[in-house]
């Protein structure tokens, strides 16, 4: 038995056992390589990957093992995922795609006991929040249950206890003849008095059109 650290290459499942299976080689000095064939992979129970073929960023690599003139891969790594593996912390875990810019993301984090994904759900243990932001909306639901809504420009709804707050320009559907409004006024004090109490226009809220 012998152990290398080999350079992956392609990589399928076309075989009828349906088992990962990669291409390591090893690069020799000459820029020739030894490839091994497509090899059986050995991974953690409940995670399986692919490697990203080698490119002009970087290569992934494994750990690659002959037993009884056959060859098998035990696990692997990415010089790619330099950036990742630099921003964990103790006790931190992520799981990320394979391809040179690892575009999703698990990350779990142990002091901020949060659990992070790169869609930009995040699952804040710690203020027992869960947020869900892209492009500079959010929707956020609090350890109360209060719910706030709000877009990239912050219009938004807030549903706190019993009261929905509304922030920014209201338009209300078509239907209402243009230029009007919604008016306010105080209440009557008086079954006769509706007609002497001054109304307002609240501007910011527009019927349509």
């Amino acid at each position: 038995m012998f152990f290398t650290v080999t350079v992956l290459g392609a990589s399928s499942v076309a075989n009828p056992a349906g088992i990962p299976t990669w291409e390591p080689a090893i690069p020799s000095d000459d820029k020739d390589v030894q490839p091994f064939g497509p090899t059986p992979v050995f991974q953690s129970l409940g995670h399986s990957s692919m490697p990203w073929k080698k490119d002009d960023t970087g290569y992934a690599e494994a750990l690659t093992c002959t037993v009884g003139g056959r060859s098998y891969c035990l696990g692997g790594r990415d010089t790619r995922s330099a950036k990742i593996v630099g921003n964990l912390k103790p006790g931190d875990t992520v799981v990320h795609s394979t391809g040179p810019n690892q575009a999703a993301q698990l990350q779990l984090k142990e002091a901020k006991a949060q659990a992070v994904l790169v869609s930009k759900v995040l699952s804040n243990g710690k203020n027992e929040k869960l947020q869900i932001t892209h492009a500079g909306a959010i929707v956020e639901i609090d350890k109360g249950g209060d719910i706030t809504l709000l877009n990239g420009a912050g219009a938004g709804i807030l549903l706190q206890g019993k009261k929905i707050f509304l922030n920014g320009d209201v338009q209300f559907g078509k239907g209402n003849p243009p230029g009007s409004f919604v008016m306010l006024g105080m209440a009557p004090i008086s079954p006769g008095g509706i007609a002497t109490i001054p109304l307002l226009a609240a501007k910011g809220i527009a019927p349509g059109t």
